[in-house]
């Protein structure tokens, strides 16, 4: 069955009240104390790291149930060629932070809870904070034709948290690559030379996978699917102390996802 909008209530015991313990305890089974410093190793190297099986079944039937109902319901397909990110293409369908806001409160208390923070901050190997830009908070993006495709770009925010709640098989496209130690140039942008001169990670997602990126140092994208593929993810911006010094500008966002008001910092 189809969900839409109205029909995405959380299901079973996952509710917004109940997520940040249900979560908390899933995570503490999940991963030890060894697991979070390979990961917190890893990041450091790489600065893209998988976490596998992060959301239980019950979370991650209760997500894609918000999820893919609020997508059905709000989704804007976009088709564009980004200058600022050297010419890359976004063929996709998005959700931005003010819908989901009104209709995801799942995805809405994912974001401010302390067991996600706290994760977080562990993985990357320092305290990170809510993006004082409302509208980076958290977006949906889908890709479901075959082409489609969220083009090499780097983001505005030091971090980057995505929840993948269906991918295709790698062979349809879909997985995610990432050059790190690069940097965005927004006056001059250059994926070509990030290309030539760094290597390119590639990963695999499963559903119910997610990964961190540091976003503002690692050119990435999504591989285009083909097919009959179909790629939904929940993405969330956190950011360093050293962000919230600093004024931003927000040009993808907004013509992506819709924009949500102004950035307080880059109002000084």
């Amino acid at each position: 069955m189809t969900l839409t909008t109205d029909q995405s209530a959380p299901a079973g015991r996952v509710t917004a009240r109940t997520l940040g313990t249900l979560l908390e305890e899933h995570l503490r089974e999940r991963y030890t104390a060894a697991d979070r410093a390979e990961l917190k190793e890893r990041f450091n190297s790489d600065h893209l790291v998988p976490l596998r099986g992060f959301l239980s079944p019950e979370l991650l039937d209760a997500f894609r149930a918000e999820a893919f109902g609020i997508m059905d319901g709000h989704g804007v397909q976009r088709d564009l060629v980004l200058e600022i990110t050297d010419g890359t293409p976004r063929h996709m369908r998005t959700v931005g932070q003010p819908v989901i806001k009104e209709h995801g409160p799942l995805i809405d208390a994912f974001y401010f809870s302390a067991a996600t923070k706290d994760f977080m901050s562990e993985v990357v190997g320092e305290e990170v904070f809510t993006c004082p830009y409302a509208g980076e908070h958290y977006v949906i993006s889908r890709l479901d034709r075959s082409g489609d495709t969220h083009g090499w770009h780097w983001d505005d925010y030091t971090y980057g948290f995505i929840l993948v709640l269906e991918a295709p098989d790698y062979r349809d496209g879909g997985f995610v690559q990432g050059v790190p130690h690069t940097s965005w140039d927004k006056e001059n942008p250059d994926v070509y030379g990030a290309l030539l001169n760094s290597r390119v990670h590639s990963y695999h997602m499963a559903a119910g996978d997610a990964y961190i990126v540091k976003t503002d140092t690692t050119m990435h994208r999504v591989h285009p699917i083909r097919g009959e593929a179909r790629r939904t993810i929940v993405n969330m911006t956190w950011v360093s102390a050293e962000d919230l010094t600093v004024a931003r500008t927000h040009e993808t966002n907004d013509i992506l996802f819709g924009g949500a008001g102004a950035d307080p910092v880059s109002e000084k």
